[in-house]
């Protein structure tokens, strides 16, 4: 199992440390970050670990901030001194919710359940994260709705509130569900979340290009609805690079 810890106090990740192996956790390797910078650095620059062990308030701000900017799928326990990021915490990935200071029966238990889910997903065949992956998508085109082939999808935006997908004959149809609902559900090899506002399929990216501060532009094929220019951030670029490299 690959871990990352992020907690800016030394001593409690080396007391998390400790305790997770009193846990009985084995594991093949284990990293430790300081920072909201360090944790979007680290998630950038290395594949997702197997599981994440987050202290909620950093000392640059809170890592809940990371899963608004970057699209993570492995589970996630959150470690903090305090009980008001509950709710927030089940809109990213978590598993558990430990307040400090930290118990060996409560780490025990958190990654008791982490290993249930694994272990259910592995034997039921499941692949993919959480919820498998659709292969049509029901949208609407006037009053009708109808089913699509996911793959024939060129890419999905958001606009004044409302959803939208595109195909690659250039037609539009309006979805009822939200992006990150669809995100979910889309094969990360063939689909990729380029901002809060738009996901593409990779068959659709036409060109693209390095801009200033390492961020990069990219062009579409069959793209007569967006107006403003497709800008990958600094902190997704090298996610995206390493997307449009997979195939």
């Amino acid at each position: 199992m690959k871990i990352l810890i992020a907690e800016d106090e030394k001593l409690a990740a080396k007391h998390l440390i400790n305790t997770l192996e009193e846990a009985g956790v084995k594991y093949s390797s284990i990293d430790t970050v300081k920072s909201v910078k360090e944790l979007k650095s680290w998630l950038s620059a290395h594949e997702e670990p197997d599981l994440m062990l987050l202290d909620i308030q950093l000392q640059d701000g809170k890592s809940l901030q990371v899963f608004d900017e970057m699209r993570i799928t492995c589970p996630v326990i959150f470690i903090t001194a305090y009980d008001d990021f509950l709710i927030d915490s089940f809109k990213a990935n978590s598993i558990s919710y430990i307040l400090k200071p930290i118990q060996k029966e409560q780490l025990t238990k958190a990654i008791d359940k982490y290993k249930d889910i694994i272990n259910y997903y592995k034997h039921s065949g499941k692949t993919g994260g959480i919820v498998p992956h659709k292969e049509r998508l029901i949208v609407k085109k006037g009053f009708s709705r109808i089913s699509i082939p996911i793959k024939n999808i060129a890419f999905i935006y958001s606009e004044m509130k409302l959803i939208f997908a595109v195909d690659f004959s250039g037609d539009r149809y309006t979805v009822d569900s939200t992006l990150s609902e669809i995100e979910q559900q889309l094969d990360r090899k063939l689909f990729f979340r380029v901002s809060r506002q738009i996901i593409l399929n990779i068959n659709a990216v036409q060109e693209f290009k390095s801009i200033e501060y390492s961020k990069i532009e990219v062009n579409l094929v069959k793209n007569n609805f967006l107006k403003e220019p497709i800008v990958v951030s600094q902190i997704t670029a090298p996610e995206f690079k390493n997307w449009i490299n997979s195939l």
